[in-house]
């Protein structure tokens, strides 16, 4: 509540504040929820890690966006009734993604518990409502400082709490933080059970990876566009990116690790340093931010232990029990459910019970969870009908910036990393703390395909 005075105090903007709040407060999965026992762990054939059950969040952040709404209601029922502005690509992604809401209703009426697949419906529905926020006339191009200011205090948040939980080698056990069942003091890594993989104030180290992955593109875009490099804002630019990837080596994800790298040669290519004379600039951007290298060097230093102990066990990924066989063995699984169901699906969050359940004679995984692709998991529980109709959402979002790059710009370099990062990780509306951020950066990309954004 402080903040949200403190931000009106400063903005004078009650959406502007309203929307700023929900970003800052997305991080943190606490509030309520309905939940939903679909099978306990002891049923499960295989020693699974978990009951299998389906969680409808209500989070702190859904709180700042119903305030949203009103808000907006409010205003066009008895104020102003500001235009929304539309673009045809706009419009037939929100055709698309109403027809994934449709597919995913359909199927709730054959799926064997139909309650969770209606109340997925509704998250669902609750995305488009994230993802139509910017285009209630709020957020202008000049607003851009205050929203880079708003995710690097994010960034710098989860980053400092996770070197504290570092530090304290587990949770610290404080209200704002969640945790998996079972794992009341961090999770340990599957290859390495003596290394502790520590989350921040998410459920899991993998998810905090992807919430830094995608606002570090932003940060990094935005300081790749500017052109002064001493001023003050460009220097909190880079101590926020030198300490989010610091942080981001904490995580112990070896693909957030790849996809960190694939993220700085955007970077390096939005800044021409990849070119023949680019090498130059590079030295003279080193040069004039060498106060940082007493930082890099320290925090390098204290970090390489975890590194080099983490990234040692990838010759484990491909054994029986490595986490790279675990994704394979799970996408094998929803395939081969989505061939039971071509056209619907299973139903939206039930693919962890169908693993449990529809394989019971196999070698499998030990825990039956979601699959580790957005895509693969969509397909499983919504069927070629489903996944169709959200890549087309997506390819319509994005489809300005294919035609012109220079339409691109950093809601689509996060949008289009979180997006990479989903195609490793279950991160769908089993965990609408995180997939929150796709369709935050999905509508500010779309919105600024409009005209009002040039």
């Amino acid at each position: 509540m402080l903040i949200t005075i403190a931000l009106y105090h400063y903005l004078k903007k009650i959406p502007l504040t309203l929307f700023f709040v929900y970003i800052l407060v997305l991080p943190f999965a606490k509030g309520k929820g309905i939940d939903i026992l679909l099978l306990d762990k002891k049923f499960v054939l295989k020693n699974a890690i978990f009951n299998i059950d389906y969680l409808f969040p209500i989070y702190f952040s859904s709180i700042y966006l119903g305030l949203f709404y009103f808000y907006q209601i409010r205003q066009r029922l008895f104020f102003e009734k500001t235009p929304i502005n539309l673009t045809k690509e706009t419009v037939i992604s929100i055709f698309s993604f109403l027809m994934l809401i449709f597919v995913g209703a359909i199927s709730a009426t054959s799926a064997y518990f139909y309650w969770p697949v209606f109340l997925s419906v509704i998250q669902l529905l609750l995305l488009l409502f994230v993802f139509l926020m910017p285009f209630f006339g709020f957020f202008k191009k000049t607003d851009f400082k205050q929203f880079n200011q708003i995710i690097m205090s994010s960034i710098l948040f989860q980053c400092f709490w996770l070197i504290l939980q570092t530090l304290n080698k587990g949770l610290l056990k404080k209200d704002i933080e969640v945790f998996l069942p079972g794992f009341e003091f961090g999770v340990h890594s599957t290859e390495n059970f003596d290394l502790m993989r520590l989350p921040g104030t998410f459920f899991e180290s993998s998810i905090l990876g992807t919430f830094l992955i995608t606002n570090l593109a932003v940060i990094l875009y935005s300081l790749a566009k500017t052109k002064n490099s001493n001023h003050r804002e460009s220097k909190l630019m880079i101590f926020t990116v030198l300490i989010g990837y610091l942080s981001l080596l904490l995580t112990g994800s070896r693909a957030i690790y790849l996809v960190s790298i694939l993220l700085l040669l955007f970077f390096a290519k939005l800044k021409g340093w990849l070119t023949k004379n680019g090498i130059n600039s590079f030295l003279s951007a080193l040069k004039s931010n060498l106060y940082f290298a007493p930082l890099l060097i320290i925090g390098a230093i204290l970090i390489s232990p975890y590194l080099i102990n983490r990234v040692g066990s990838s010759n484990k990924l491909f054994t029986k029990e490595g986490s790279a066989t675990y994704r394979l063995q799970l996408n094998n699984f929803a395939f081969r459910l989505a061939e039971k169901s071509p056209f619907i699906g299973v139903g939206l969050n039930l693919s962890p019970y169908y693993f449990a359940t529809s394989f019971p004679q196999e070698d499998y995984f030990v825990d039956p969870a979601h699959p580790h692709n957005i895509l693969i998991q969509l397909l499983a529980e919504t069927g070629v009908f489903g996944q169709a109709s959200f890549t087309l959402f997506l390819y319509f979002i994005f489809r300005p910036a294919l035609q012109k790059t220079k339409n691109f710009n950093q809601f689509h370099l996060a949008a289009l990393f979180f997006f990479i990062c989903a195609q490793i990780y279950p991160i769908f509306i089993n965990h609408m703390e995180i997939i929150s951020y796709l369709f935050v950066y999905l509508g500010l990309a779309a919105w600024s395909n409009s005209k009002h954004y040039v």
